[in-house]
């Protein structure tokens, strides 16, 4: 892939007794942070933008701000769970079609370390706020594929 998004989710309410955290919503702010982050996604994302979302209801309400605007479909896929680790991230994403922008919306550590594991840097060193999005892009420089940091986004900032 030329570009993959990494998009966390956005603030959710706290883990109450009984309740799984695959359930877990956004609170107020959370949906104000994913509307002003799916605004500013919808501006710049690639028209080959293919969506891909953890199976969490909190990943799938900050996915759906940015598809009432831009009416793709939204994949769910259970690599981008709470419990995948870094190698499952990466062999899923890295199978992916050359020809695509993925945006994953999913969770933390799980987005950070995956991109470490891109950039080549130790897995604790990358941490997704709430809400934020990291885009990397991909290019083959002597015959080798590189990664680098296109831009980081926080809602706070837009």
């Amino acid at each position: 892939m030329a570009n993959l998004i990494l998009w966390r989710h956005a603030e959710a309410q706290e883990l109450n007794d009984g309740e799984l955290d695959i359930d877990r919503v956004l609170t107020k702010r959370g949906r104000k942070d994913a509307a002003n982050m799916a605004d500013w996604l919808f501006q710049h994302l690639p028209a080959n933008t293919e969506m891909i979302c953890s199976p969490a209801k909190r990943c799938q309400q900050t996915a759906k701000a940015l598809q009432k605007l831009n009416k793709k479909p939204l994949r769910i896929a259970d690599f981008l769970s709470i419990d995948t680790n870094v190698a499952a991230l990466a062999q899923e994403v890295l199978n992916e079609h050359n020809d695509k922008t993925l945006l994953l919306i999913g969770h933390q550590p799980n987005l950070g370390q995956l991109i470490a594991h891109l950039q080549g840097m130790n897995e604790a060193t990358c941490i997704v706020k709430k809400g934020a999005v990291w885009w990397l892009r991909q290019k083959i420089v002597d015959g080798a594929q590189q990664t680098y940091l296109f831009t980081v986004q926080h809602p706070d900032y837009l």
